[in-house]
């Protein structure tokens, strides 16, 4: 489609997104580029979404990719934001059938 794409304005499956299918992958770059739309607009739309209506005392918030998502936690949670990195080499991550692919 010419407009950036959100699973809930074209009525995509939601769950299935959310797997490693075929379908997941049809919609890919849309689905960046709509998220890359977002946050330009609004740098913190992802994370207040997120967070929204949860009560928990403590919350793992996993696979952070953007500085300016931990930015936006510390600046809203200020000392309370502890960070942790995990690293795996490249011969561990092929291992895991993980591929490089550009863009």
């Amino acid at each position: 489609p010419a407009d950036p794409l959100s699973p809930q304005e074209h009525g995509l499956d939601f769950q299935r997104l959310l797997d490693a299918s075929a379908y997941k992958e049809t919609y890919r770059q849309d689905m960046i580029r709509w998220g890359e739309e977002k946050r330009r607009a609004d740098p913190g739309f992802f994370c207040r979404t997120a967070v929204e209506g949860a009560a928990q005392p403590v919350w793992v918030v996993s696979d952070t990719r953007r500085l300016s998502d931990v930015e936006w936690f510390r600046d809203v949670y200020g000392d309370a934001v502890q960070t942790v990195r995990v690293v795996a080499t490249e011969e561990t991550r092929k291992r895991r059938n993980w591929v490089f692919v550009t863009g």
